[in-house]
């Protein structure tokens, strides 16, 4: 574009950490949750709605991360920020379900049930663009706040 000034370091970090964390969280959908039988009926988050949402966050995250290496705008990177992080509390309150649902099948012995790597993975992935997104925002401001 004409005119158009070339991203800093930091504006690419967050493009480069919002495309990588969408990557982890549509995978952390993919991946199973939890399996069953010892692992022999693994059940992936896609099977559900929540997994469904979660996986629709995480590629709206790599979009936002895209468009926002193309064009960093301050107002994109504030949404990848709070995109981020409620895809974090979204993932952390379904992390909590989880193993509540764990715990309860445990005493079956009969489902030898067993966590799997997805909703980790999700965990990681929202955790990782939400703060180095809000990092980013609070060095370029300079750390001060007006009153």
């Amino acid at each position: 574009m004409i005119g158009a000034r070339p991203p800093h370091a930091r504006e690419r970090l967050v493009a480069s950490a919002a495309v990588a964390s969408g990557m982890l969280i549509a995978l952390g959908a993919f991946l199973p949750w939890l399996s069953l039988f010892a692992g022999l009926h693994p059940m992936r988050g896609v099977i559900g709605l929540n997994g469904r949402l979660l996986a629709v966050g995480g590629a709206l995250c790599l979009v936002a991360g895209v468009r926002y290496w193309h064009r960093p705008v301050p107002r994109l990177r504030h949404a990848v920020a709070v995109l981020a992080w409620g895809l974090a509390g979204f993932t952390l309150w379904l992390t909590i379900q989880l193993l509540v649902t764990y715990r309860e099948l445990r005493a079956n012995g009969m489902l030898v049930p067993r966590l799997g790597p997805g909703l980790f993975v999700a965990l990681v992935g929202s955790l990782v663009a939400g703060a180095t997104a809000a990092l980013c925002s609070d060095a370029e401001s300079g750390g001060l706040r007006r009153s």
